[in-house]
Order: structure tokens, then C-alpha cells, then sequence
């Protein structure tokens, strides 16, 4: 239990991301997330513990934990402990990650909160909010880390699959509570209903499968990503981590690497498992 421990706010995708690839390096991963998470790509989100108890993503398990006993026994069991207790975990880490996309999360996590902070995507500034930034944007620099400034505006561009981008993803047409009436891994084709905000209609714009999904009771802004549609309908995508995920994650080392916490040479992720 001598282990550096990294605490992550948000298991989402790319805190998925990171705390897989902090875990592959032996650190004791201490995830905090709310009990009913709104990330949409559950079957590669170690948030999926919140409602499931337990979740398994590239050979790496989260558990949900109900103190601090319990997260200590998930790191004797080498897994990743999830925390969803209204009180912050009672652990001192020595490295914190905000992986919540600052711009839409409170309260703001502080540079002063651990030796080693880093910042996930738009929002934080080096120096003021964080040690480093990572870049979350799709392009040459994504999983960049970033000593100065800050990372690049958040672009709301989806990335490409099979040619299509925008009319992958499914908007809330209005603010309210989500409600889901299809599932993950579900094939719709244009014009289907796959849930509800506030009663008026989330509706497939393009034929495939649902790879990304809200949970039902999850609050949303309008016209917030509630879910996207994957034309490849293949189901065997669900439970692969994105390129993106992997990018993000390989750069949480790299800040590792450039603070002194790991050595130069670390052992290299499993680059194959992605999409």
C-alpha cells in the first residue's frame, strides 16, 4: 500500500483512459464519480460501477466502494475503487486528476489539492489551476501534455465514423431529465425514438447502432449530447476504448514521467484494443 495514489474526478471515457493506464503502472486508482453518472459510453467507463456494482474494461475492474475499507481491499485485489459518497474520499492523494471537463463541472479542483495536478481539456490554466494540462481535442495534438497555458477550446465537432459526424449524435431537444427507451447495442435506422427529455423525443438521425447512451434520470441542457449512433453496427465496439481514451491516458503518464513520479521508460499500453 507504499503506492502513489491517483485520484480521478470523473470516470467517464477519458478518466476511464487515465485511470486504466495510472492502474497498468501499478498506482493504488481511486475514482470519484456521482452515483448516477452521465457519461454516455458506459461499457468503457468505469463510472458503469456507480449503478452496476463493478465493471471490467480492458482487463482492468472498478468497483463500487462504500468506504474506505472497502477502497482498500479493491486495491488489495489490484482494481480500481469508484467513490460516490456525497463526503470527499477520507485518502490524501499524491496525484489528482480532473478528468470532468472543467467547463462543466463545480466546484473547481485547486492546484494546491496534491503534490501533482492535472487538468483534463478547456478550462484550467498551468500554473493557476494545475501543474499540466492535457489536450483533449481530436487532432495532432490530442493527449499532448502542456506545461503552459491552456488546451485548445472545446471544438463540439464529433469525430468521423464511416463518414458521418454530426448526424452520429443524438441532442437533447429541450433542458429536463433524460429517459431511455432503447438501449445500448440497439440497431435504429432514422426517424426511431431512442428516449425522452421532459417528455418530447431524442431521435436517430442515421441508421446503426446506439454505442453511446445517457442513463435514464440524468439532467440535461438543451441541446447537450445525450447519445450517438455508431453506422459500423458492429456490438463488438462497445466495449473497445477509443483511440481518444488511449491518447488521453498515454499522456497522464507522460505528466507522470515529467514530474518524476514514474521513470523515463514505462511500459507501453495496449495500443491494439482501440477504435
Amino acid at each position: 500500500m507504499a503506492k502513489e495514489l491517483a485520484v480521478l474526478r470523473g470516470g467517464g471515457e477519458l478518466g476511464t483512459g487515465i485511470g486504466h493506464a495510472l492502474a497498468a503502472l501499478g498506482l493504488r486508482v481511486l475514482v470519484v464519480e456521482r452515483p448516477l453518472p452521465g457519461a454516455l459510453r458506459l461499457r468503457v467507463a468505469f463510472a458503469a460501477a456507480a449503478v452496476e456494482g463493478a465493471i471490467t474494461v480492458a482487463g482492468v475492474t472498478a468497483v463500487r466502494c462504500r468506504g474506505a475499507e472497502d477502497v482498500i481491499r479493491a486495491w488489495g485485489r489490484h482494481e480500481v475503487a469508484l467513490w460516490t459518497a456525497p463526503a470527499a474520499p477520507p485518502f490524501v492523494p499524491d496525484v489528482l486528476v480532473d478528468a470532468r471537463m472543467r467547463s462543466l463541472s463545480a466546484p473547481m479542483t485547486r492546484l494546491d489539492e496534491a503534490p501533482l495536478v492535472i487538468g483534463v481539456g478547456p478550462g484550467f490554466v498551468c500554473g493557476r489551476d494545475a501543474h499540466y494540462v492535457l489536450e483533449s481535442n481530436r487532432g495532432p495534438s490530442l493527449g499532448r501534455v502542456l506545461s503552459q497555458g491552456s488546451a485548445e477550446t472545446h471544438t463540439g465537432v464529433p469525430g468521423e465514423v464511416a463518414g458521418h459526424r454530426e448526424d452520429r449524435l443524438l441532442r437533447a431537444p429541450c433542458a429536463g431529465v433524460f429517459a431511455r427507451i432503447r438501449e445500448l447495442g440497439d440497431f435504429v435506422e432514422p426517424g426511431d425514438t431512442v428516449g425522452t427529455v421532459a417528455g418530447r423525443a431524442v431521435v436517430a438521425r442515421l441508421a446503426g447502432m446506439l454505442r453511446g447512451l445517457k442513463l435514464s434520470g440524468v439532467e440535461v441542457g438543451a441541446g447537450h449530447k445525450v447519445g450517438d449512433v455508431d453506422p459500423r453496427r458492429d456490438r463488438a465496439l462497445l466495449g473497445l476504448m477509443t483511440d481518444k481514451a488511449l491518447a488521453v491516458g498515454r499522456g497522464a503518464v507522460d505528466a507522470l514521467r515529467l514530474a518524476g513520479l514514474v521513470p523515463a521508460e514505462h511500459p507501453k499500453e495496449d495500443r491494439a484494443a482501440c477504435t
